[in-house]
């Protein structure tokens, strides 16, 4: 897979993808925890409101925030 950087603009008014979920991973400055927040079945609604069909949170260290998100991505986010 070849990388590329992109805009929030091109992020915001994508067309012709399919939007199966999305995977957001940040990091406590207080704690030092990572924290994984992740949609699936992102669509909008009423024009403005992006809605998810389910979300998921969790936090710990970078090693089980990844395998997590892996884990999501294997059996919830993609499958369907």
């Amino acid at each position: 897979m070849k990388l590329e950087e992109t805009t929030v603009r091109a992020m915001l008014w994508r067309t012709g993808l399919k939007n199966k979920g999305m995977i957001e991973i940040c990091q406590d400055n207080r704690t030092g925890e990572f924290v994984m927040v992740a949609a699936k079945g992102i669509r909008r609604k009423w024009l403005l409101l992006n809605l998810p069909e389910a979300m998921w949170r969790g936090r710990g260290s970078m090693e089980e925030v990844l395998e997590a998100s892996r884990r999501l991505l294997a059996d919830e986010i993609l499958p369907g």
